[in-house]
């Protein structure tokens, strides 16, 4: 409100809910500033020393500088045996007899399973004798031309001698003829019916199953007695655990870091806290322009892992690019991250030090720091959420930095 005093002059009235409202928008607009000059200071500047305050309980590791660090292509895979054969059967029939089951160690050799086969004994049988028949009318036969070959050769002196005719050899000499003639008949025929017997064995060999190499029965299909099986219907699953495998898909730009023999590092579910180590044994020379990634085939041998690997195990493999010596790793709990970058927290006599660092690869739950920190510095990994740098900190544990794996 405006008044026009005696002197001419103008004063201006205000009414107290107008003198609150101005106090209060001063209040506001200092408080903005204050806020304003906080959110300014970086994290990188000295906190105002907490004079008084209780030092915070912290939790710290001492830095060493002494790990492996992998640079690596890591891709998800599962694993199966090098060797590996569903055995399947070449006729169609009835299960006789399954000699072996799941986890049973084969030979190869050793008979796996029979099918009935009656029908093909009876029918060897047939063919046995018929060859056996086959042989002893050979063996006539060779007699009677043996007989007919000493009567040629006699008559044949006599006619020399002057005492038989011509004629009378002529007559000799066309029954051994003859008998020749009539043994290599009688000799066809054996071998026709020996080959006949060995055709008949040999498809009875079909009825009769055996382990193509030496294995474990992975699977044995849960067949039974009397169970009608084909061509089509797997008998057995045999596997050599000894050498195993696996198929990596690695992206086109990687292609030509990969090459044959490089080590494999490979985790799985099963074992998380095993590591195994394999080498890359193939590089495809395909690029699939579907997922512009090759096949990389690993191997590894189980025999070095006690055999604790089995076929089809999930997990993880690390083609190793780069190995790093004397590297620093530290928890990544103990890594922050402003808006300009990572940093982490050091006590030094009692006072927490903001580092900035560099980061390079993950370790499993550790960080590789590339520049920052050297051997001896004491990373606070537990408690420093709510430090600044200067913060007056208490050492309420240390934690041992010497057993951590690379």
């Amino acid at each position: 409100m405006t008044n026009k005093n005696k002197n001419g002059t103008y004063s201006v009235r205000f009414s107290k809910n107008r003198k609150l409202m101005i106090i209060l928008a001063v209040a506001v607009l200092l408080l903005a500033s204050v806020g304003i000059y906080s959110r300014r200071e970086s994290i990188f500047s000295p906190a105002k020393k907490n004079n008084g305050a209780q030092a915070a309980a912290v939790k710290v590791e001492t830095v060493q500088a002494d790990k492996i660090v992998r640079e690596s292509i890591v891709q998800n895979t599962s694993i199966d045996a090098v060797d590996r054969v569903e055995l399947l059967p070449r006729v169609t029939g009835r299960l006789d007899k399954l000699h072996v089951s799941q986890g049973d160690l084969v030979r190869k050799g050793q008979i796996i399973a029979t099918l009935e086969h009656d029908q093909q004994d009876a029918l060897i049988g047939s063919v046995n004798a018929q060859a056996a028949s086959a042989k002893a009318d050979t063996e006539r036969a060779r007699a009677e031309m043996m007989n007919a070959k000493t009567n040629l050769d006699r008559y044949e002196r006599l006619v020399n001698e002057g005492f038989s005719t011509q004629q009378q050899y002529d007559s000799v000499e066309t029954a051994y003829t003859s008998a020749r003639a009539s043994y290599n008949a009688a000799l066809a025929k054996e071998k026709q019916a020996a080959a006949e017997l060995g055709r008949v064995r040999s498809a009875k060999a079909d009825y009769i199953m055996v382990a193509p190499i030496d294995g474990t029965v992975l699977n044995d299909f849960s067949l039974t007695t009397g169970a009608m099986i084909s061509p089509n219907s797997p008998i057995i699953d045999i596997a050599d655990l000894s050498k195993l495998e696996a198929t990596l898909k690695v992206p086109e730009s990687k292609i030509f870091v990969v090459k044959s023999g490089m080590p494999v590092y490979l985790k799985f579910d099963a074992l998380p806290n095993e590591e195994f180590e394999g080498k890359v044994t193939r590089v495809d020379q395909y690029v699939d322009p579907s997922t512009r990634t090759s096949n990389v085939e690993i191997e590894l041998d189980n025999r070095e892992t006690g055999g604790q690997l089995r076929p089809g195990m999930f997990g993880q493999a690390s083609i190793v690019e780069r190995e790093i010596k004397n590297a620093v790793l530290i928890p990544e709990n103990a890594l922050h991250e402003s808006e300009t970058g990572f940093y982490v927290l050091t006590e030094v006599e009692g006072t927490a030090k903001l580092r900035v660092v560099s980061t390079g690869t993950r370790q499993g739950n550790l960080i590789h720091i590339t520049e920052g920190l050297k051997t001896g510095d004491r990373v606070i990994i537990f408690g420093g959420n709510t430090l600044n740098d200067g913060d007056k900190v208490t050492v309420s544990g240390e934690n041992n930095n010497k057993d951590k794996s690379e």
